[in-house]
């Protein structure tokens, strides 16, 4: 931002309450009447017959389309060719990726976007900024957007009755933003807003620790309880506010840079679950004292984040044909390792991974 500290802290408008699907038209119609849906296969089943009765009750004009799977630019076009003339609104329903299609969608298009998430697995409804994909599925950029989000509904019921592992990637997702954000901002300056960032991501992390273990829990019995409502705050509000208020002062660091690398390997894992395996990794490149880095596994271990590469579906030791592919992707400066306050290198990175892999 060339030196300039942007602040767009929260989306215009937050909305969290059980059962909030079926006056979503009523508050999508206080800002238009037509409107272009980005969603996913799953997600609209879970929430086409309540959203779709709520928008016919507004008078609401809708069309929909299913994204093909990534947050591309490609796909960015194709869902682009089919907004209709005199769309006034771009409507997410669904996870994070597809949220952010969408909303790459909106900025291109120059039109407010609004999000309904079905899961809480990312912040991404209530961040500015889209994270961009290839066709295969392997980081390419972000992009960030000088407009928030517009509107963000969340039905608590909703992610309730989502499958519990995605509530349980979101609160990995979550734990990794106090320590990115902690070693991002390690050497820039502490003015207010990046104090605030760096609150925001501290009450995220204090919500999960206190609620995330009910949370889950409930979530398995499909119960949209107080402790799982704190925790979908943590994980979209907290989460989205921490860069949103500390804009490139706390952003993202080592964590999701090791994403960005063991996702161009063979793996069956969600974001949150391969985030969260990044932030012990983090933790050991900042040689964090044991204790710290024992207290975070036992809390991995307790609720089901992997906290070893097989957890991931990923071999270990990795191949040597495919580790400098991965260490490539980590160490790009298209990525976020910049983020950290000292140089990471490959070796670095092989040992922290090694130790990780031998951690008892």
């Amino acid at each position: 931002m060339n030196g300039v500290h942007l602040v767009m802290g929260t989306p215009n408008a937050y909305m969290q309450e059980v059962g909030l699907i079926h006056a979503a038209g009523e508050w999508i119609a206080k800002w238009g009447k037509r409107i272009f849906i980005v969603t996913g296969a799953a997600s609209w089943e879970s929430v086409n017959k309540k959203l779709t009765a709520s928008l016919d009750r507004a008078d609401i004009v809708y069309a929909y389309a299913v994204y093909e799977g990534e947050c591309s630019y490609n796909e960015n076009e194709r869902l682009s060719a089919m907004v209709l003339e005199g769309t006034e609104l771009i409507v997410a329903v669904g996870a994070g990726k597809v949220t952010d299609i969408a909303k790459k969608l909106s900025h291109d298009l120059k039109l407010p976007f609004i999000a309904i998430p079905t899961l809480a697995a990312t912040c991404a409804a209530a961040t500015n900024l889209s994270v961009m994909y290839t066709d295969q599925g392997h980081y390419y950029d972000s992009q960030v957007f000088l407009n928030n989000t517009l509107l963000v509904l969340i039905d608590t019921d909703v992610v309730a009755k989502a499958p519990p592992r995605y509530l349980i990637a979101g609160i990995g997702s979550t734990l990794a933003t106090w320590y990115e954000a902690s070693a991002c901002s390690f050497d820039k300056r502490h003015n207010v807003p990046t104090i605030s960032g760096l609150q925001a991501a501290k009450l995220g992390y204090d919500t999960i620790m206190k609620y995330g273990v009910t949370a889950i829990e409930d979530a398995r019995r499909e119960n949209a309880s107080f402790a799982l409502q704190q925790v979908v705050d943590a994980i979209v509000l907290c989460g989205g506010m921490v860069s949103g208020l500390g804009e490139d002062n706390c952003r993202w660091a080592a964590a999701h840079a090791i994403y960005n690398g063991l996702i161009t390997l063979p793996q069956q894992a969600l974001h949150g679950e391969i985030v969260a395996y990044g932030t012990l990794v983090q933790l050991i490149l900042e040689q964090r004292q044991p204790a710290e880095i024992n207290e975070l596994l036992a809390f991995y271990k307790l609720i089901g984040l992997p906290v070893k590469l097989h957890q991931l579906g990923i071999d270990y030791p990795i191949e040597e044909a495919e580790k400098e592919h991965w260490m490539s992707a980590v160490l790009s400066s298209a990525g976020t390792i910049g983020n950290m306050p000292f140089e990471v290198t490959a070796e670095a990175l092989t040992m922290a991974v090694e130790q990780l892999e031998k951690w008892e």
